[in-house]
């Protein structure tokens, strides 16, 4: 499949476009949300970050809609924990293709067809609703650890594997194999003893040991984040 950019994935799920954010200012520049001490001087913790129980897992179908689907599904989670819904999330990623700088739109009807969009415009979509304030990157694995636990859920955007994609007997995903396309997920939990991070995925019936989450070991994300991945944390509104 070919997206919007030009880029080319494997699977329909993989529509992370790639896309610089030139104005997204680091995380530990965040003013805490606690109104403590600076990020930067946080201990790791661990932290699981809930969202309203029972509500199923986001789900994005047939769609190239994962960026979209990630944001929605930061917006469900604590802190200010909505209800929203697989449905809204599709809109949500329709709308944020119309506002951002590739051609077509994956929304039923168009006249041009495009796949996929970027982690940049799902921000700009949220902000442009007023679903958010801002949002700040994370750059080193650090971030990534004491902004799960002071600020709020990351939004993962990594280039997958064959590897992350099909998860071990654990349910574990190994950044191995073959290269298959860009994909957005939410981080909701890191757990330091077990050296582990992860959360939900918005692909129906995936990884049923993890009940539906992509779990990695630490050192993975790192991996991941020092290959061009994106970790984002946004303040809402």
């Amino acid at each position: 499949m070919i997206l919007r950019d030009g880029s080319e994935v494997l699977d329909s799920r993989f529509g992370l476009i790639k896309q610089d954010d030139l104005v997204a200012t680091s995380l530990f520049a965040a003013a805490p949300p606690d109104g403590g001490i600076d990020l930067s001087k946080r201990e790791l913790i661990s932290k699981k970050r809930i969202k309203k129980f029972g509500d199923p897992l986001l789900n994005q179908e047939h769609w190239s809609a994962c960026a979209g689907m990630t944001m929605t599904a930061a917006l469900e989670h604590e802190p200010g924990i909505r209800t929203i819904g697989s449905e809204w999330g599709i809109n949500f990623y329709f709308d944020a293709q119309d506002h951002d700088e590739f051609p077509g739109s994956e929304r039923p009807g168009s006249s041009i067809k495009g796949y996929g969009t970027s982690m940049l415009a799902v921000c700009e979509e949220a902000k442009r609703r007023g679903l958010i304030k801002s949002w700040h990157r994370a750059y080193t694995i650090e971030e990534v650890i004491i902004g799960l636990g002071y600020y709020s859920c990351p939004l993962f955007g990594f280039t997958w594997t064959e590897g992350m994609a099909d998860p071990d007997s654990k349910g574990l995903s190994h950044p191995t194999g073959k290269i298959i396309g860009g994909h957005a997920h939410l981080g909701t939990f890191v757990n330091l003893r077990d050296e582990l991070i992860g959360g939900p995925n918005s692909w129906f019936e995936w990884n049923k040991v993890m009940h539906g989450f992509w779990v990695m070991k630490i050192s993975d994300v790192e991996n991941r984040m020092k290959r061009g991945g994106e970790c984002i944390f946004i303040e809402k509104a």
